[in-house]
């Protein structure tokens, strides 16, 4: 069984969701070779994308690098007290800190803005808390949670860091593009591992693979049983294009 929402909590590769919908239970059709360690299911938030990430031509024209990483560990970031806009004891989100160990480089765009991290800290999606403070686990839809022991292909754009008036500064971080910036990589397969808090296998994952025909066919289905080797030369035949842009610049600081 699976649940989603919209919620107002971000992932690394997701912006602000614009509304909250109440949860809904939804029947979760779970392809063979599918695994979960907890019967409760997994809460699915929907949210809106930072950028385009579904083809290649999306990756190259607004990641700095494609990498292949697994992930270490994690820890909750625990509601803060003093902050009235994630007080204690409300429910919600709760999320996660994971950090990520960059095993190899897969590509790069021309002049990236960064050098490429060794390793990375994670924003992800942790739980959604109840009122009675009972944690469910949380996952946005349609990419993977992030968890320890598995390993992801992903696309990285480097955020710099960022001063808006009036509010804490913001450090500057890794991010994603969007829910299709993810791969799931386990054992050197893609869309084989953790994906929306659940285990699959590459049949599992090539049966749930849109067609080429589908309008919405991406860079995750084309690839699905392939190796990072075949996304980097991917990768590496794609042009960008133009940057869209996406409403009012950050505040950098100065």
């Amino acid at each position: 069984m699976s649940r989603r929402t919209r919620t107002a909590a971000i992932g690394a590769g997701a912006a602000l969701a614009v509304s909250v919908c109440a949860l809904a239970a939804v029947a979760h059709s779970r392809p063979a070779g599918d695994t979960h360690a907890q019967d409760k299911g997994v809460i699915l938030a929907e949210g809106n994308d930072r950028h385009p990430s579904r083809t290649a031509r999306d990756w190259v024209t607004y990641a700095d690098y494609a990498v292949v990483v697994t992930a270490l560990d994690d820890s909750a970031i625990e509601p803060d007290a003093d902050d009235p806009d994630n007080p204690v004891g409300d429910s919600g989100p709760v999320m996660r800190k994971v950090r990520l160990r960059v095993d190899k480089i897969l590509w790069s765009k021309e002049k990236p803005a960064h050098e490429p991290p060794a390793a990375f800290d994670w924003n992800a999606f942790g739980w959604h808390q109840d009122e009675d403070g009972e944690r469910i686990e949380m996952s946005g839809a349609h990419e993977p949670r992030i968890e320890p022991g598995h390993s992801y292909v992903m696309a990285l754009q480097w955020q710099a860091p960022q001063c808006p008036p009036g509010d804490d500064p913001v450090p500057g971080q890794w991010r994603g593009l969007g829910d299709e910036s993810t791969i799931p990589y386990d054992q050197g397969v893609l869309g084989q591992g953790e994906f929306e808090g659940r285990t699959r296998t590459a049949p599992a994952a090539e049966e749930s693979a849109l067609p080429s025909a589908d309008p919405n066919f991406g860079l995750r289905d084309e690839l699905v049983g392939r190796s990072a080797e075949d996304l980097a030369a991917k990768l590496g035949e794609t042009q960008p294009g133009t940057p869209e842009t996406a409403g009012e610049p950050a505040d950098a600081c100065t």
